[in-house]
Parts: C-alpha cells; structure tokens; sequence
C-alpha cells in the first residue's frame, strides 16, 4: 500500500501568470497582467506587506541559536525593507561570491528546492526559513524520509541524459535499484555496485 503524502496543492510562477496546481491534477490560472489595475495595485500591497511579515517569522536567531527576540525579528524585517527600497532594489536575496545563496550555503541548494516544491512556497521564503534554523535543525530536515525522497528526484534530474547505469556496467557493476539512504540523505552504495563482477578463470589444457 503507497503510504506517499501529496501536497494539497503547489504554486509556480511564470512570466505574469500564477498557477496554482491541485492534486487531483486540475488547476486554476491567473494572468497578472490581465488584471484591473485597482487588482493589480491591492495585489501590489499584499505582497510587500506579506514579504515583509515573512521576513519577521524566525523563530530563532540565526547566530546565536537562541529564541528570536523583538530586536532579532525587526532586524530580518529591516533587512528586506532596505533591500526592497534601496535605489537597485530586488525582491529575492542576492547570491554571494560563487553563486550561492549567503544566508544557508550551496550546500543547502538542493534542500531549498526540495522544500519549495513541497510547500509551494517562494525560494525567498524558504531561504529566510531556513537561516531562521540551526545547523543541526538543517541537517535534520535533509534527513527526513520525505525531503531525502524530493531530493533524490532533483539529483536524477541533474543527470540529465547521461546513461549512468551503461557507465557503471563498463566497470562490470551488475544494475541494481538504489535508494536514498534516510540516516545521510545519500544514495546507498551497495557491494554489487562497489565491487566489480569477479569473473572464474577458464582452466588451461594440459
């Protein structure tokens, strides 16, 4: 019996168009840019105040590991507050040197994604969420049975096309089923996969 829990629901977001995907496969889609401008404008402010009260919903601060005081949350609020009003502006955290998100590490990259696509939530959003948590909270999260699941998706996604099976059988590793090991979040290596195929010696004849 398949005991997998789906997401109610998921939201993407592309272009001008919001799409909000059910599990029952049906979805509605709404085009921004078709809207009234009194829609577009009451949209506007919900989403500023919105980003701005997500920002403040830490439960911890992210330095110190203890629970997320007044100061704590007006400071992450003042953080988006000045990114979103300063003259070069943007709605989402810059990237640091190297690409990677500031705030949790390439490292995490593959978490955020995992997280995004089972809430439907915003890379934003999760970003904050996560900076909100200690290391050994993150570490925790990545080891869930659900998120290792998502994650495994999105690695063998990342191979693309590349026939890693035909790869491993020029080593003479027989094919066997790989699953994501719940304890590291890492795909399991098995003997057959680690070890070549021992194949017999044909005797000589005397």
């Amino acid at each position: 019996m398949n005991t997998t829990k789906r997401n109610a629901m998921s939201v993407d977001i592309f272009g001008t168009t919001v799409t909000v995907t059910f599990a029952n496969g049906k979805d509605l889609a709404i085009d921004t840019a078709t809207l009234s401008p009194e829609i577009q404008r009451m949209a506007m402010m919900h989403g500023i105040k919105q980003k701005l009260v997500d920002a403040g919903a830490i439960a911890r601060n992210t330095e110190t590991g203890a629970s997320a005081s007044i100061d704590d949350k007006y400071a992450a609020v003042r953080e988006v507050y000045e990114r979103l009003t300063s003259p070069n502006g943007t709605w989402n955290k810059q990237r640091g040197d190297g690409g990677e998100s500031k705030s949790t590490g390439g490292t995490n990259n593959l978490l955020i994604r995992a997280l995004m696509q089972m809430t439907g939530r915003d890379k934003d959003y999760v970003d904050q969420f996560l900076s909100a948590k200690t290391k050994e909270q993150r570490a925790a999260l990545k080891r869930n049975p659900r998120v290792v699941a998502i994650i495994a998706e999105l690695q063998a996604a990342k191979a693309g096309d590349v026939d890693t099976d035909a790869l491993l059988g020029e080593l003479g590793a027989e094919p066997v089923e790989q699953v994501a090991n719940v304890e590291t979040g890492e795909p399991m290596v098995t003997p057959q996969l680690a070890m070549p195929v021992k194949r017999r010696k044909t005797p000589v004849a005397a």
